[in-house]
């Protein structure tokens, strides 16, 4: 199911595949669908939703605390689900497509940095997330926002230099 941005003047969301050139999102989409065993169809979809995704993380990282701020001072960003957090691990296997489409949505290679907070584990973090979403102007595929946002890491994880 694909819903649109709910926005004064504004009757139809842009597609997604629009925040890529057209050789970036074929590259992007047929490795997802080899490397995941998905239709090409179910690829295209996951794709560009992470793609909305990559875009609210580039919008929401220019402002102040980057994403909601926490009563304990504490911010968070837009966080995946978990069939985005899929295409994002995937994708990352392909580098020079995916450095391609963090340029030119973010300006920026965009780093994959798990994070796990309580934001995330009661709901707050999901509905930040599909506001920022919603922002970009770009169609919404619940299908792949239903869920919880998850992190793909055991809570605190290691960092590095640490």
């Amino acid at each position: 199911m694909s819903i649109t941005a709910d926005r004064p003047g504004t009757t139809v969301a842009q597609d997604p595949r629009t925040l890529v050139s057209g050789e970036v999102f074929d590259k992007l989409t047929r490795y997802f669908a080899a490397r995941q065993e998905v239709s090409h169809t179910y690829a295209e979809r996951a794709v560009g939703q992470f793609l909305v995704f990559l875009k609210a993380h580039a919008d929401q990282a220019g402002k102040p605390n980057f994403g909601m701020l926490l009563p304990t001072g504490e911010s968070y960003r837009v966080v995946p689900t978990r069939p985005v957090d899929a295409v994002w691990h995937a994708l990352l296997q392909i580098s020079e497509p995916y450095t391609a489409a963090c340029h030119q949505i973010a300006g920026h290679y965009v780093h994959h940095r798990p994070i796990l907070t309580e934001a995330m584990r009661d709901g707050t973090a999901i509905t930040y997330t599909l506001a920022a979403l919603h922002d970009t102007g770009y169609q919404i595929d619940m299908q792949f926002w239903g869920g919880e946002a998850e992190s793909c890491c055991p809570p605190n994880p290691p960092q590095p230099g640490r």
